[in-house]
């Protein structure tokens, strides 16, 4: 089957993402939530443990789950992907903007290890789970399809899709999000090491509207140069980090915002305003997940800057609203649990899919007992990296975020 997934390959191909991460696809962590305000100083936000933006991954990893299930149900889950992208570019600005309000200065030896040391270890274990399964199960073209896609992963490489160079089912395929956000972490970071350096902060919002233009101006300029839309344009489209990054720098953009105090201190007709935009925000995404199948022209052309759109209004709601009703449901404990879990669920759930097929050239399984078994073990590998591997890490990624 031809599928061109939230992060597959097809005959060439989020979730974000994502990060879903996706984005740092994981626990928000930080300082504890404070405001200051004097007359002429709107109130300073520093990110603390906010349940919404780590319940919400969950919600965005279920659809992507789902579609590579079966590449039938929810044609439109790549919408969790712009989820994710706006989400990480939030958290990772207003993280760096708050070491800057701290420290006047960010460093970027320490956020780098950190980010390192966050991706780089449930990676490591699903490469190393694929060599173990390698060496018992024969994989046909595993040179590519196995080999090729963990190098790729590990290296960040998402244009071995975007350029058509990756093969059909890789192992890794879905990884492809993963290394727009590592790309967009690179680049964003050194941006914001110069705009704190300089004390000018209004450069920060320069280099995130920029970022946001030129990724648009070059996704459309992709989309139109080409004789005719078709498979080839799309893939490199919508798998490229220059192409995607618009949703990143959006989601920059309100993280600066939030750092300077602009999400505090809002009047209730605002916040019930926002409410209400973000109720429409949902409805349209949920709209897309059954209605915006890939491969079409609107998708590049409209539903991507539209589901960025309204992703940034539903993190806004979060942020400005954490004690609404809303807000209250997707902070929920096993919704937040979820989340924290969703960066492993995505690194293991596509090639436990692969490996574990229904039907009499697999498991000789009907679909479901074949997708009880495959969940059960998606979940299990999930809980061991994050108990066992991530959570242990995250008290140093704590420590030195603090410094």
């Amino acid at each position: 089957m031809e599928d061109g997934g939230v992060g597959m390959s097809t005959a060439q191909s989020t979730g974000g993402e994502t990060e879903i991460a996706a984005a740092e696809h994981g626990r928000v962590d930080g300082a504890v939530a404070a405001t200051e305000a004097s007359p002429d100083r709107p109130p300073t936000f520093r990110l603390g443990n906010r349940p919404p933006l780590t319940g919400v991954r969950a919600l965005c990893m279920i659809p992507v789950v789902v579609y590579h299930s079966d590449f039938h149900t929810l044609p439109g889950a790549w919408v969790p992907l712009q989820v994710f992208f706006v989400l990480s570019g939030f958290l990772i600005t207003a993280m760096l903007a708050g070491e800057g309000q701290r420290n006047g200065r960010v460093s970027l030896t320490g956020f780098y290890s950190r980010r390192i040391v966050r991706l780089v270890p449930p990676l490591l274990l699903t490469v190393a789970l694929l060599a173990i399964y390698a060496s018992f199960v024969h994989v046909a073209d595993a040179s590519q399809r196995l080999w090729g896609d963990s190098l790729a992963a590990m290296t960040y490489s998402d244009y071995r899709q975007a350029l058509g160079h990756a093969p059909f089912f890789g192992y890794l395929a879905q990884t492809w999000s993963l290394a727009v956000e590592e790309q967009f972490y690179i680049i964003w970071a050194v941006l914001m090491v110069t705009a704190v350096a300089l004390h000018k902060r209004r450069l920060a919002y320069g280099f995130a509207i920029a970022g946001t233009v030129l990724s648009v101006a070059d996704r459309l300029y992709l989309t139109y140069s080409a004789p005719h839309f078709d498979h080839t344009v799309f893939t490199r489209v919508y798998y490229s980090f220059d192409s995607r990054a618009d949703a990143l720098f959006v989601g920059c953009l309100l993280g600066l915002l939030a750092a300077d105090g602009r999400f505090s201190g809002w009047r209730p007709r605002a916040t019930r305003a926002v409410a209400v935009a973000a109720v429409g925000a949902a409805a349209f995404l949920i709209w897309i997940l059954f209605s915006a199948p890939l491969w079409q022209e609107n998708l590049v052309v409209w539903w991507l800057p539209l589901s960025t759109l309204a992703s940034a209004v539903i993190i806004v709601f979060f942020v400005t609203s954490p004690d609404a009703i809303g807000s209250r449901l997707v902070g929920l404990a096993p919704l937040v649990f979820l989340g924290e879990l969703s960066y492993a669920i995505y690194l293991i759930h596509f090639p436990v899919f692969l490996a574990l097929q229904p039907g009499p050239n697999g498991t000789h399984w009907s679909f479901w007992p074949t997708e009880f078994l495959r969940l059960a073990i998606i979940f299990a590998i999930a809980c061991f990296s994050w108990f066992l591997i991530e959570k242990p890490l995250m008290r140093w990624r704590q420590r030195s975020a603090a410094r």
